[in-house]
C-alpha cells in the first residue's frame, strides 16, 4: 500500500514533451505530455473505451488520441472526440492529476485533487539555486522503494559497500544521533580526524585527514536529503572543504520496483565541469552498488517460503521510524476512506 494524498516526482521537467510518456506511479499509470504552449499534463494513461494505454496514442493539438480506436481526450481528461458516433457518453473521461513544475522535477498529486496543496512540495532549492551546482539522473529499480529509504538512512553499509568512492572505516564506527516524530527523521553522524575517501580526495584533493559530518533528512512518503561537509581536519574550513547535499525521490512504481531521482548539488567549485563528470560518474557507481544491494534482497524477500523476521539493530532506528511514519499516513488514509 501507498500513500496517495502526497507529492510524488513523476520525472524531470525535460523528459516532458511533445511524445506521451508512460509512468506508473504507486500502481497507476499515468501518461505526461506537454501542450502546444507548454504547460505540462497528467492523465490516467487508460482510453475510457477498452483501457488501452493512451500513452501508445499521440498528440493532436492539446488533446491525446487513443491509438487502438481514435477517442480523443483533451488535458483535462475529457473525451471531445469519438470516431463513427457524435453523441459522447458522459462517462466517456480519464482522471487527471495535479502536476506543478518545481526545483526541475514535475510533481504529481495521486490522492484527492482537492488536497493537492503546492505549498507541501518539498523545499529542494539546492536543485536549481545560482549559489548551488546539480548534476543527476534517474535509475530504474527492481526494489521496493523503502529498502532504498533504509538504505539512505543507514549509511554505515558506505565502508563496506562503497569503498571505492565514499566509504571507509570511520563511517561504520561513527556514533548515529537519530531524531524522530509524526512527520520526519533526522540521522546525525560525525567523523573527525578521518581519511578522505576516494571521491572526497577527487573532489577537494585533500593533503590529509578531515573532519566529515553527515545529516539525512527523511520526510515522507519518500524522500532523503543528505547534507554532506567535509573540512580539513581541525580547522572548520569550509571554503576549502565540500559541502553537498544528495537529494533521493524514491518513487513507488509498484510494491516491487521504483523510479530512483537524485541529484546531487555542490556548494563549492560551480563552474569545474571536470568535477560535475567527476561526480556524475562517482554517484552513479555509488547508486549502482546501492541498486544491486536491494535488488539482491528484494530477490530474497519475494520467496513464497521467506521468513519475513530479520534481527534488528541500534542502526535499524531511523529506517524503522520512517517506516512508522508512511505506516500511519497509510492506515489514516484508509479509515478515511472506509
Amino acid at each position: 500500500m501507498f500513500v496517495k494524498n502526497a507529492w510524488y516526482v513523476a520525472g524531470w521537467s525535460h523528459e516532458i514533451g511533445r511524445t506521451p510518456l508512460e509512468r506508473w506511479i504507486t500502481g497507476d499509470p499515468v501518461v505526461l505530455y506537454r501542450t502546444e504552449g507548454g504547460r505540462a499534463v497528467a492523465l490516467e494513461d487508460r482510453c475510457a473505451h477498452r483501457l488501452a494505454p493512451l500513452s501508445m496514442g499521440k498528440l493532436v493539438g492539446d488533446a491525446i488520441q487513443c491509438g487502438y480506436h481514435g477517442m480523443t481526450f483533451d488535458c483535462d481528461g475529457n473525451c471531445v472526440r469519438l470516431p463513427g458516433q457524435a453523441a459522447i457518453p458522459k462517462a466517456a473521461k480519464v482522471r487527471k492529476y495535479p502536476l506543478v513544475e518545481r526545483f526541475g522535477w514535475a510533481w504529481i498529486w495521486m490522492g484527492d485533487p482537492a488536497r493537492a496543496d503546492a505549498a507541501a512540495i518539498p523545499n529542494f532549492f539546492w536543485l536549481d539555486h545560482p549559489e548551488w551546482k546539480p548534476v543527476g539522473g534517474t535509475i530504474y529499480c527492481k526494489s521496493n522503494y523503502f529498502l532504498l529509504i533504509d538504505n539512505l538512512l543507514d549509511l554505515s553499509h558506505e565502508t563496506f559497500l562503497h569503498g571505492s568512492t565514499i566509504g571507509n572505516a570511520a563511517v561504520a564506527e561513527a556514533a548515529v544521533e537519530t531524531e524522530a516524530d509524526d512527520t520526519a527523521v533526522r540521522v546525525r553522524r560525525r567523523m573527525p580526524n578521518c581519511a578522505p575517501p576516494p571521491l572526497f580526495r577527487k573532489a577537494r584533493n585533500f593533503a590529509g585527514n578531515i573532519d566529515r559530518s553527515q545529516v539525512i533528512d527523511f520526510s515522507p512518503p519518500c524522500y532523503a536529503v543528505v547534507d554532506a561537509r567535509a573540512v580539513p581536519a581541525g580547522t572548520n574550513d569550509i571554503d576549502n572543504g565540500i559541502e553537498w547535499r544528495v537529494i533521493n525521490a524514491l518513487v513507488p512504481e509498484s510494491e516491487g520496483t521504483t523510479h530512483y531521482f537524485w541529484a546531487v548539488s555542490r556548494h563549492f567549485a560551480l563552474d569545474n565541469r571536470e568535477l560535475d563528470e567527476i561526480m556524475q560518474k562517482g554517484v552513479v557507481h555509488t547508486f549502482g552498488e546501492d541498486i544491486m544491494m536491494t535488488e539482491a534482497q528484494q530477490k530474497r524477500m519475494a520467496r513464497p517460503s521467506a521468513d519475513p523476521k530479520h534481527v534488528t539493530i541500534k542502526a535499524d532506528a531511523a529506517p524503522i521510524a520512517a517506516r512508522k511514519i508512511v505506516s500511519r499516513l497509510v492506515q489514516n488514509e484508509a479509515s478515511a476512506a472506509a
